[in-house]
C-alpha cells in the first residue's frame, strides 16, 4: 500500500496547532478512509505516527445523539 500523503494536513498544522477535521475532510485531504478502530487510530495508525512526529496527539470526539421531548 502506498504511503499516505499528509501534506495538506501538515499545512493546517503549520497555520494552527489546535484544529479538528471530520472524517469527510480526512478522506478529501488524504484520499483514504479514516480507520474505524479508535484504539488503532490513536495508537498505531499512520495518522498517529504523523501526529507524534509533529508533537501532537489525536483526540477523538465521537458523535453525540441527543433525545428531546416533542
Amino acid at each position: 500500500m502506498a504511503k499516505i500523503d499528509f501534506s495538506e494536513i501538515k499545512k493546517m498544522i503549520d497555520s494552527s496547532l489546535d484544529f479538528s477535521i471530520t472524517e469527510k475532510q480526512y478522506k478529501r485531504l488524504t484520499g483514504r478512509d479514516l480507520p474505524k478502530d479508535y484504539s488503532y487510530l490513536i495508537n498505531k495508525s499512520a495518522l498517529s505516527r504523523f501526529a507524534s512526529e509533529n508533537g501532537l496527539k489525536i483526540k477523538i470526539q465521537e458523535k453525540t445523539i441527543s433525545f428531546e421531548e416533542k
